[in-house]
């Protein structure tokens, strides 16, 4: 059994959402990446390599601004 210190505060939900953001767009990227069966409308603009990489830096930044704001007031 683990015991927490009476000053321990729990991590913040941004650090959730940005984990969350973070696999997302990883395979959002990556089904991207992959070779299509069929042709779709705009395809050559590649559009899952736009979200997913567009979520991978927002959750980026909310991960990291959690860590961070966690560690500053710690």
């Amino acid at each position: 059994m683990s015991e927490q210190t009476p000053n321990a505060e729990p991590l913040p939900i941004w650090f959730f959402v940005g984990l969350i953001l973070l696999v997302y767009g990883l395979i959002v990227l990556i089904g991207g990446l992959l070779p299509q069966d069929r042709p779709t409308v705009l395809m050559e603009l590649r559009p899952a390599l736009w979200w997913g990489g567009l979520m991978m830096l927002t959750g980026a930044a909310f991960f990291g601004g959690s860590l961070a704001l966690r560690r500053k007031r710690g």
